[in-house]
């Protein structure tokens, strides 16, 4: 019989080999706040900030449609710094649950594709992230509950009319350290930090808090 230990680092290295190959959607400088685990309904209200690309204000829509698989989108408006035009951003993404936490392997992991456009009189970029959300859910007193989890993503960037060349296309690398707070079975509040990113968004660098609420009936 394999040791408990073994089996952790076999579960661990899948999932390092897993994560370039399929994560959430993100179509601009502002973390994903995908959590390790899926939920049947969710919405999330966000503000982030990501330095030279200004700050953005977000709505995420998150659906299960079954028990392993989410779907979502992402709608939002971001105001870069400077002389900048204001864009619109748009993104749909799917989850599909890898595992749920146990004794021998104590993370919850959720593959994540998506892809994502934002744009302004034609200068749009196309982005198409891949990756998983690792982290792990910790009961507190009085009902609480504390998500912290990482969200690594491989994302294949393309625009159609930057300085950089026009219709360049390259792959970068993002993710976001955060946490989720569960402070009623309807109400959470998140915050995350992004690194990495996409060179066409003039900042890969940022952070965001958002409020996840989850219609009542509906929490699993």
């Amino acid at each position: 019989m394999l040791m408990p230990e073994f089996c952790l680092v076999k579960r661990l290295l899948a999932v390092a080999l897993l994560i370039p190959a399929l994560a959430g959607a993100q179509s601009y400088t502002y973390p994903s706040f995908q959590l390790p685990t899926l939920v049947e309904r969710e919405y999330n209200f966000a503000a982030a900030d990501g330095g030279r690309a200004g700050a953005t204000l977000l709505f995420q829509w998150r659906e299960a449609v079954s028990p392993l698989w989410q779907v979502g989108i992402d709608a939002g408006l971001a105001d870069p710094d400077g002389n900048a035009s204001s864009r619109l951003v748009f993104g749909a993404h799917a989850a599909r649950q890898l595992t749920r936490s146990t004794a021998d392997f104590p993370f919850d992991v959720a593959l994540t594709a998506g892809v994502g456009l934002s744009g302004v009189n034609g200068h749009d970029v196309v982005r198409v992230p891949v990756g998983a959300s690792v982290g792990h859910r910790f009961l507190l007193d009085g009902g609480l509950s504390v998500t912290p989890f990482a969200h690594p993503r491989l994302s294949f960037d393309r625009c159609n009319d930057c300085k950089l060349g026009a219709s360049d296309g390259k792959l970068n690398v993002a993710i976001d350290i955060g946490g989720s707070l569960q402070i009623t079975e309807q109400v959470a509040l998140r915050i995350a930090a992004t690194a990495g990113g996409s060179d066409y968004l003039g900042s890969g660098n940022g952070i965001g808090l958002s409020v996840a609420w989850t219609p009542k009936g509906l929490r699993k």
